[in-house]
Parts: structure tokens; C-alpha cells; sequence
């Protein structure tokens, strides 16, 4: 950490890069501290946001029930290494597959957006489902006995799926949240304020979802709620689908004047 702060400092000003071609850097204009600040004020009067907001509290809201009440609750030491090892592995391959339907499934992006919002919530019913199948057999003051990766085949595999499988979840929700991001703006500075807005928000929940767990609210109340959370975001990013994402050869301004149009219907 200390070589790469170093290092950065060798990083050239842009407006000293020179590509290849022999072009230049586009010249960077850097906002007031004030104006910076206003701007981010505004991101919670921003509709495109407070329809995001949901999903973005949800995104990191379940680490504290996954890893703690199920993976820290079930399995022993050596076994919780080992799953969490396939729980970022399962996030790889998510973010890649549904990366894959939302950026090039089919030739509309409004269309890529419908079915990738349909898939991760598909996906994310059926994973929380086996989920409240699981945790019924167990509770915060009937826990189960420590499982091993080395015990008979369904006794481990049946948890250690469903563990698996809130990883790949993860991976997909947060990646199909990021792509709407990507779709709301076409420079970065504003993209960079929707992104800290969206990080915001997502450690704002998951500071909350430790809290409750500390105060030892009953793990299938943390499961409904998780649940919950993550259902409401659907419908709401479908309706950002509808009214801010824009297919490619849509222009910014007929994109506004489709947004105005669908609130004035």
C-alpha cells in the first residue's frame, strides 16, 4: 500500500499524456469544494437515484446474515475458508455471465436491461427461497452442529450450494446496478457522483445490517428482510429501465424528452 502511494505520485498530469496517435488527454477541470457539494446534495432530489436507492442499500445489506449467521453459524474454522474461497469464486463467474447479457445479449440495450433484471430476480427468489429452507431448520438459539467439508456428501453440499449461490447473487445484483449507472450519464464527472452516491448508500445499509445482528434479531427475521430489500429493488430498476435507459443510437436529448413524456402519460 505505501509502493502505490508512492508510485502515484509518478503518475504524469493529464495534460502532459500524449497517446500514440499524438493526440492529447482530454484537459481536466476540476470543480469547488462548494459546487462539489452541491452536486451531491442534489443527487437526493435526483429521481434516477431515489430508484436506485433501494437496490443500493440492499447490495452489501445481506453480508452480515451470509457470513455470519449461515457460513459462521454452520461450518467450522478450516470449512469457512474453504467456502468463502468458492463464494468469490461464484462472484467471477456472475459478474461475468450476466456482464455478458447486458452488454451484449441482444442488439437493444433497453431490452438487455428488461431481461437482466428478470434473470438476476429469478435467480434471486429461487436462492433466497432454498435459503428460507435452510434456515428453518436452524435457529439463533437452536444452532445446528458444525458441518466439515469432509462429512457425507449432502449433509455439506446442500449448505455449502446455497452458500455458494449467494456469492454468484452478489455478484450479479451489484453488477446489474452498476450497468444502470452506466446507462444514466455519459460523462464521468457526473457518473463519478452517481457511483460515490450508490457506495454511499450501500455502506450506509450494510453499517445498519451489522447493527442488527448485534442486537440478536432472529435469523429468519434477517433473512425476510434481506429478502425483502432485494425484492423491492426489481420493479424499481424496471421502471428506471423504462424511463432513463436509452438505447445506443438514442440521442441525450431524446432520451430527456422520452423521460418527460413517459411521466406526462
Amino acid at each position: 500500500m505505501t509502493a502505490g502511494a508512492l508510485l502515484s505520485l509518478a503518475i504524469l498530469p493529464p495534460s502532459k499524456v500524449i497517446r500514440n496517435d499524438g493526440t492529447r488527454c482530454t484537459k481536466v477541470e476540476y470543480s469547488s469544494v462548494s459546487a462539489e457539494a452541491t452536486e451531491i446534495l442534489k443527487l437526493f432530489l435526483n429521481w434516477k437515484m431515489l430508484l436506485i436507492t433501494p437496490a443500493a442499500w440492499a447490495s452489501n445489506f445481506f453480508y452480515s446474515y451470509q457470513f455470519t449467521n449461515v457460513n459462521g453459524a454452520m461450518f467450522n474454522l478450516r470449512t469457512r475458508g474453504l467456502n468463502s474461497v468458492f463464494y468469490w469464486v461464484a462472484q467471477i463467474l456472475g459478474s461475468v455471465g450476466i456482464g455478458y447479457v447486458l452488454d451484449f445479449s441482444l442488439p437493444s440495450r433497453k431490452m438487455r436491461g428488461y431481461v437482466g433484471t428478470a434473470i438476476v430476480a429469478l435467480l434471486g427468489t429461487a436462492i433466497w427461497g432454498g435459503a428460507l429452507a435452510n434456515q428453518l431448520k436452524y435457529s439463533r438459539h437452536d444452532l445446528p452442529e458444525k458441518l466439515d467439508f469432509k462429512d457425507s456428501g449432502s449433509e455439506y453440499a446442500g449448505p455449502f450450494v446455497l452458500f455458494l449461490s449467494y456469492g454468484l447473487l452478489d455478484a450479479m445484483f451489484q453488477t446489474l446496478v452498476y450497468w444502470f449507472i452506466g446507462c444514466l450519464a455519459d460523462d464521468s464527472e457526473t457518473l463519478s457522483r452517481y457511483t460515490g452516491f450508490y457506495k454511499g448508500v450501500q455502506s450506509a445499509g450494510a453499517a445498519v445490517s451489522w447493527q442488527i445482528d448485534t442486537r440478536k434479531v432472529p435469523f429468519l427475521s434477517e433473512l425476510i428482510i434481506n429478502w425483502s430489500l432485494m425484492t423491492v429493488g426489481y420493479p424499481l430498476l424496471l421502471v428506471l429501465v423504462k424511463l432513463a435507459v436509452k438505447d445506443e443510437k438514442e440521442g441525450e436529448e431524446g432520451a430527456e424528452k422520452g423521460v418527460a413524456s413517459s411521466f406526462a402519460h
